[in-house]
C-alpha cells in the first residue's frame, strides 16, 4: 500500500500568478530489489533549486504515505526537483529530476517531472531495453534527456533511446548498418557519428552514418568511409570529430580523418595529410581530450602495433596546429591496448585495465598534463574487471568502473568507484554495490538526472540503473 500511495501520485502542475505547483511522478525500482527505498524511509523532503545551486527555492517535508507538494514555486530556467529520503535522520535514498524550465506560459496540466527514487549506491533493474544482450555496444547522452544505445553485434541494427523525462525506452523508426567493432562519437548538438566496424561476414564496413535523435533520422555519408576496426576518436571543442588509427585490411594504420558539418549542414569527411597523421600506427588505443577550452590537446596512448606488440610511444593531438606531436620521455610504464582512459578533476587522465603481451594489466597510471608525465597510481582490485569494462564519469568527478573481465578472463558483476585525492594525488578505488549479473562488453552512460544506466554485456541481459549519492548532483 505504501508503494502504491507514492507511485500513484501523478504529477500535474498548475500555473498561477504567484508561481507553479509541482507534484513529481515518482519512479521506483521493483519492490524485490535492494534498491527499493520505501520499506526503510520514514521521512521525505522535496525541494526545488536552480541546477548547480546548493540553495533551495522551496522545500517541504512529508512521508511515503503523504508525498510533499511544492506550491508557488517561482518561475525559472534549469530548475531541478530533489527528493531526499531519510531513516532516523540518516540519508538513505535520493532522486532528482532532469532540469526543466518553469514559466507562466506553460499549460496548466502538462508539467510532469519524473524522479527516479531509490536507495543510494544501489543498482536496480530498469524496464527494457527492446534489444537485450548487446555486446560491444555504444551509448551517449544528450541535453534533451535522451540516452542513445547503438550496436552490440553485427546483426543488430536497431537504435533505441531511453528518455529520462518519461522513464521509457523507445526504438527509433530508422536503423543503422549492423556492424561490430565500430566507433561511435557524439557531436555537441546531440547527433553522433558511427564509422568503421565489420559486418556479420567479417568484411569491414565502408559506410559512415549520422544518428539524429531530433527527428529520428539516420543519414549516410556520401563519401566512402575508411575500413577500420580498433580505431579511436575524439570530439574537439570546435564540434568536429577526429578519428585516428585502427586496423585496416592491409594492417594497422596511422591515418587520421576529420568529420564536421559544412555548407548545408552536410557531414564532411577529410582524410588528414600524412604530416597530420599519427606518428606511430596503432589500434585499440585511446584518445582523450585534456580540457574544455578551445584548442585543448588530445592525449593518444596505448594500442598495439602491426606486429601485435603494445605501443609505448605517447602522442598529443594539437588542434590549433592540426598535428600529432610526441611527448618526450613520458615514462608510460605499462604499455597496453584495450584499456580505458578517463579525464579526472584537474585534467589528469586515469589509465585503467587493458592487456599487454602477458595478459590483463592491473596497474593504474595517471597522466599529469602539467608535467607531461605518467605517475604510478596503484592497482585495480583482484575482483575488478580489467578488459571490456565500462568507465563512467560521475557528476562529482569520480568514476564508476563496472563489470568487465577479470584476471582469469571471466565476466564479473563487481563495481568500483575511482576517486582522485585532491590533497596527495592518490587514486583511491573502493567497491560499491555489485550489479545483478556479470557483464563484459556492456555500455554505460550517465543520464541527465545523474544516475547510471547499463545495457548489455551478457546474453539476454536487460538494463540496470545505479543511483550515486546526492553529493555532486545539484
Amino acid at each position: 500500500m505504501r508503494a502504491a500511495a507514492v507511485a500513484a501520485v501523478i504529477a500535474l502542475a498548475g500555473c498561477g500568478d504567484d508561481g507553479v505547483v509541482l507534484r513529481p511522478i515518482i519512479e521506483l525500482p521493483p519492490a524485490s530489489s535492494d534498491a527499493y527505498p520505501l520499506g526503510a524511509v520514514d521521512e521525505l523532503e522535496l525541494s526545488v533549486a536552480p541546477a548547480g545551486d546548493d540553495g533551495n527555492l522551496a522545500s517541504k517535508t512529508g512521508t511515503v504515505d503523504s508525498l510533499p507538494t511544492l506550491e508557488a514555486v517561482p518561475f525559472g530556467e534549469d530548475l531541478v526537483l530533489h527528493l531526499n529520503g531519510t531513516a532516523l535522520g540518516v540519508p538513505i535514498a535520493y532522486g532528482r529530476s532532469c532540469a526543466l524550465d518553469v514559466s507562466a506560459q506553460l499549460p496548466e496540466e502538462e508539467l510532469s517531472p519524473h524522479i527516479y527514487f531509490s536507495r543510494i549506491v544501489k543498482w536496480g533493474p530498469a524496464p527494457g531495453p527492446f534489444v537485450p544482450g548487446r555486446i560491444d555496444a555504444h551509448s551517449y547522452a544528450i541535453d534533451t534527456g535522451l540516452a542513445v544505445f547503438v550496436g552490440g553485434g553485427a546483426d543488430i541494427d536497431d537504435v533505441e533511446v531511453f528518455d529520462a523525462y518519461s522513464g521509457r525506452f523507445e526504438l527509433l523508426s530508422n536503423t543503422v548498418t549492423g556492424r561490430s567493432g565500430a566507433l561511435l562519437e557524439a557531436f555537441p548538438d546531440g547527433r553522433a557519428l558511427v564509422v568503421g566496424g565489420a559486418d556479420d561476414g567479417g568484411a569491414m564496413v565502408q559506410v559512415a552514418e549520422v544518428i539524429d535523435t531530433r527527428d529520428g533520422s539516420i543519414a549516410t555519408l556520401d563519401d566512402v568511409a575508411p575500413q577500420l576496426v580498433g580505431h579511436a576518436g575524439v570530439t574537439l571543442v570546435d564540434g568536429s570529430i577526429v578519428v585516428a588509427g585502427g586496423e585496416t585490411p592491409a594492417g594497422v594504420t596511422g591515418k587520421a580523418w576529420k568529420y564536421s558539418f559544412g555548407t548545408g549542414d552536410v557531414l564532411q569527411q577529410l582524410e588528414l595529410p600524412a604530416s597530420e597523421a599519427l606518428l606511430v600506427p596503432r589500434a585499440d588505443h585511446t584518445m582523450t581530450r585534456l580540457g574544455d577550452e578551445v584548442g585543448a590537446d588530445v592525449l593518444v596512448i596505448g594500442g598495439r602495433g602491426d606486429a601485435g606488440a603494445p605501443v609505448a610511444e605517447v602522442e598529443l593531438y594539437r588542434p590549433l596546429r592540426e598535428a600529432f606531436e610526441p611527448i618526450d620521455e613520458p615514462a608510460f610504464a605499462f604499455p597496453r591496448w584495450g584499456h580505458r582512459a578517463v579525464r579526472m578533476p584537474g585534467g589528469f587522465v586515469l589509465v585503467i585495465g587493458g592487456s599487454d603481451d602477458a595478459g590483463p594489466v592491473r596497474e593504474l597510471e595517471l597522466y599529469d598534463p602539467a608535467q607531461g608525465v605518467f605517475i604510478g597510481a596503484g592497482e585495480m582490485p583482484l575482483a575488478a574487471g580489467l578488459t571490456e569494462l565500462a568507465a563512467t564519469p560521475l557528476a562529482d568527478g569520480r568514476v564508476l568502473l563496472s563489470g568487465g573481465r577479470d584476471l582469469d578472463g571471466n565476466p564479473t558483476s563487481g563495481v568500483f568507484i575511482a576517486r582522485l585525492d585532491p590533497i596527495d594525488g592518490r587514486v583511491v578505488i573502493v567497491p560499491t554495490d555489485a550489479m545483478a549479473i556479470a557483464r563484459a562488453g556492456h555500455t554505460a552512460v550517465r543520464l541527465c538526472d545523474g544516475t547510471i544506466m547499463v545495457v548489455g554485456g551478457a546474453a539476454g541481459a536487460g538494463a540496470e540503473r545505479y543511483n550515486p549519492p546526492a553529493f555532486g548532483r545539484r
